[in-house]
């Protein structure tokens, strides 16, 4: 992997990083810079995918698109996570598996990546990025469990979630929760809360409720 640039370093530094080492730039003016870029170029996508869908419509879908749980998975996926600069009280509070700090990463990133190679890359890397999500855009996590109910309840059926797990010190602890709809479990979910892990078993399980396969084999 080739050294990172002097933008793509500073897309990486956290501000608990420079406070600590005493440097004056972080990633936050560029993650202000990728924030409006994602929002224009998935918004951009949206436009031209949905030709019939009112603005509402659009705008729920871009929301979907780009909350904090959509980028911080997609932060994990490309590595990100390992890459941060971060503080040692960020470090050791878990900063690098975050939701918050990932999403942030992964906007600043963005931003670093508009700067060095213009607009016409960026709209091809966000379409590339994003594409395979417009027709089924994430459920941010928030929504998961009530989203999960009323489908359910829509199908006469009946939900229930299980803790399988619970690992770690006490003061960091991981849940790992399962989503049951009739007896039959179709999703599971991990984190720091039983909440978290029970919001991210949900929006599993209605993933693959919703998802065309499912449907065809109910």
């Amino acid at each position: 992997m080739p050294d990172p640039t002097p933008l793509e370093r500073l897309a990486l530094t956290h501000p608990s990083y420079a406070n600590e080492q005493g440097l004056r730039e972080t990633n936050q003016r560029l993650e202000f810079l990728g924030d409006a870029v994602l929002g224009l170029f998935v918004g951009e996508m949206l436009y031209h995918r949905f030709p019939d869908l009112p603005e509402g419509e659009l705008t729920m879908r871009r929301a979907a698109l780009v909350c904090e749980e959509s980028l911080a998975q997609l932060a994990l996926s490309q590595g990100l996570g390992r890459r941060l600069r971060l503080g040692r009280g960020e470090e050791q509070s878990g900063g690098r598996e975050k939701p918050s700090v990932l999403a942030d990463t992964f906007e600043a990133v963005l931003g670093a990546y508009f700067l060095e190679h213009g607009p016409e890359e960026t709209r091809r890397w966000v379409k590339e990025t994003f594409s395979p999500l417009l027709d089924n855009p994430p459920l941010p996590l928030r929504d998961a469990r009530s989203r999960l109910q009323e489908l359910a309840q829509d199908r006469g059926l009946q939900t229930e979630f299980r803790l399988l797990s619970q690992d770690g010190p006490p003061h960091r602890p991981t849940f790992r929760m399962a989503a049951l709809v009739d007896g039959v479990e179709r999703g599971q979910g991990e984190g720091t809360s039983k909440q978290e892990a029970t919001a991210r078993a949900a929006a599993a399980a209605y993933q693959a409720l919703t998802a065309p396969a499912s449907e065809e084999s109910r």
